[in-house]
């Protein structure tokens, strides 16, 4: 029972982690096609 709850509590971690991330990178990416917009590339 510990385990299972050591897993879910790994994999909930990964998961906000994973999240945190994705929503970095697609600000991040945002940000340079609205630069990138204005320069005109």
């Amino acid at each position: 029972m510990k385990y299972i709850i050591g897993i879910i509590g790994i994999v909930c971690l990964a998961g906000v982690i994973a999240l945190k991330a994705i929503s970095a990178s697609t600000t991040y990416m945002d940000d340079s096609f609205r630069w990138g917009g204005r320069d005109g590339y």
